[in-house]
């Protein structure tokens, strides 16, 4: 069997993509900005997050540096974030975004080494990275659903 990663690695963010947009454009309007029980993220910051962690994901696969990660770069939301379409706009951009960046990738580099100051990754493993983050912050937008009210499984329709 002959594993076609970089077809893998698209198939996941695009896949990933529509979960989470499905999920995100779910949520009622006022629960994008508001924290569920008062200490919680809202979905607008981590839904910001996604978009800056994915930035970085860029950096690198283009050969950059993004210098050292500031845990503190997503604290703050921007007001475009605020409502389910600008958040929604730019989470959108910022797969699309992504999504051009592995198919710029030579299937035959798609592997291919990038030096971190940790270690080494590849394109394939910070797409995996990418989808594996959304993923997980899909889970808590299913969870804000659910303290909503709505158990449906949006992005199984």
């Amino acid at each position: 069997m002959n594993l076609d990663l970089k077809a893998k690695a698209l198939t996941e963010l695009r896949d990933v993509q529509k979960r989470y947009l499905t999920d995100l454009r779910a949520l009622p309007d006022e629960a994008i900005d508001k924290s569920p029980g008062g200490a919680a993220r809202t979905p607008a910051n981590f839904t910001y997050e996604i978009t800056v962690v994915n930035k970085r994901l860029l950096t690198r696969i283009a050969g950059g540096d993004p210098g050292p990660f500031d845990p503190n770069a997503s604290k703050e939301t921007p007001e475009e974030f605020k409502t389910k379409e600008g958040a929604s706009l730019a989470f959108e951009k910022s797969l699309n975004d992504m999504i051009l960046a592995i198919e710029a990738v030579p299937s035959e580099e798609i592997l291919r080494e990038i030096a971190t100051p940790t270690g080494s990754t590849s394109p394939y493993d910070l797409a995996e990275f990418c989808a594996y983050h959304i993923n997980y912050h899909d889970g808590q937008l299913n969870y804000i659903q659910a303290l909503n009210g709505d158990a449906s499984i949006h992005w199984m329709d």
